[in-house]
């Protein structure tokens, strides 16, 4: 397989919207580090996949569509998107649902993706790839519990070797790189760009993707709310993960399979599900207030009158002996976990992304307390086990086609 790297800039307009806190009170002031488009490209002669990376808090339907059809004029043959899920860029239709990419800011992101991407096109060499699994304490916690409870993050590494050195890594953390505060008017990739700079050497590129994030946050870990405790999460990370960016043995003829599609229908959230009584538990001043901006969400979202199912699509592709999934959408860490566990197969690594290829909001799971969560969420609880089981499936048939094609 030979696979490549690219990135480029994406152009911050003084004044623009932001996203991702809906209590701001005013646009882009000014960058505080610059926001990045990451391309990386795989092919083995028959297929070529590209992933990009994209510094925002979503990437809607609409955006991926187009990015998809301009890479495909360079070579491309299947493209996936996915955002950081940074709350300090420009807004990019990031509401339940989705919504219209503003046209501007779409016309700047397929222009930087065309460009990280042919970077990367033209970077492309014989590699091989493996993956390694650290859970890392102190990083984040479950975000929706009032106090906070310790956890073992577990972040996934994507590691590129060539010639017997480590050029590259896909760092996948399913932590929300929410680092920064609501008042924060200037552009930032947050904990993403803060795992960038502590982990890229002259020797190898690092891309940092937000995997099943949707309840999981530094809210009760940080120690503050401004860049250098972005930069010492990123340290902190960066130190966990220092002894897995090594080459390792793997297949030099790697193979890929190209992405599979699985379709899920999801029911709309019920009005009964819009409600929370009282305080829901909550105690803390932040806490309470994300509750009622969830609260306005949840009518504002009953005033729609949507009944109709959504319809999302989650894929899975074949890098090697690495199934890698993608969901557009907010998706539980425990469910990204059944995700792993229920797509194993001996020799097979499984990695789950999620803000890819689209954006529905949070997806809910069955067993999920009523919190600002649910209540922002387009669809109905039990949702989340619906695109586990639809990943699940996806990434079975990658490993039909591989034993097909013999291509483990």
């Amino acid at each position: 397989m030979r696979v490549g790297h690219g990135v480029d800039h994406l152009e911050i307009v003084a004044g623009e919207v932001m996203g991702g806190y809906v209590d701001r009170l005013q646009g882009v002031s000014d960058v505080l580090d610059p926001l990045e488009i990451h391309a990386v490209t795989f092919a083995d002669g028959k297929h070529r996949f590209a992933l990009i990376v994209a510094d925002l808090v979503c990437v809607n339907s609409d955006v991926v569509e187009r990015i998809r059809a301009t890479t495909s004029a360079v070579g491309v043959d299947s493209c996936w998107v996915a955002a950081t899920h940074t709350h300090a860029g420009p807004e990019s239709g990031c509401s339940p649902g989705g919504a219209p990419t503003p046209p501007e800011l779409a016309e700047r992101l397929v222009s930087a993706a065309m460009r990280a991407t042919t970077a990367a096109l033209a970077d492309e060499r014989n590699a091989t790839l493996h993956t390694s699994r650290t859970k890392i304490s102190d990083l984040a916690s479950r975000r929706h519990l009032p106090e906070w409870q310790a956890i073992d993050i577990p972040v996934d590494v994507l590691v590129v070797s060539s010639e017997g050195q480590a050029v590259g890594a896909i760092v996948v953390s399913p932590v929300h790189p929410t680092v920064l505060p609501s008042d924060n008017h200037s552009a930032s990739a947050d904990l993403s760009g803060g795992i960038r700079r502590a982990l890229t050497t002259p020797a190898h590129w690092v891309v940092a993707a937000t995997g099943p994030a949707g309840d999981i946050s530094t809210r009760h870990t940080r120690q503050g709310r401004d860049q250098r405790e972005v930069d010492r999460l990123g340290a902190l990370v960066a130190d966990r993960l220092h002894d897995t960016m090594h080459p390792a043995d793997a297949p030099e003829n790697m193979a890929l399979v190209p992405p599979v599609p699985a379709s899920v229908r999801l029911t709309a959230k019920q009005p009964q599900e819009a409600v929370v009584p009282g305080d829901g538990g909550v105690t803390h001043g932040r806490s309470l207030s994300v509750l009622e901006q969830g609260r306005r969400i949840a009518r504002d979202l009953m005033d729609r009158d949507h009944s109709d199912p959504y319809e999302i699509e989650v894929h899975a592709v074949g890098l090697g002996a690495v199934t890698l999934v993608a969901v557009p959408g907010e998706l539980f860490l425990e469910l990204g976990e059944k995700i792993r566990d229920g797509a194993a197969a001996p020799g097979i690594d499984v990695v789950v992304l999620g803000y890819a290829n689209g954006y529905l909001g949070y997806l809910p799971s069955r067993d999920t307390p009523t919190s600002y969560e649910t209540l922002v969420s387009p669809v109905a609880k039990g949702s989340g086990e619906l695109v586990v089981a639809a990943a699940i499936d996806a990434a079975a048939e990658v490993m039909n086609r591989r034993i097909k094609d013999d291509r483990i």
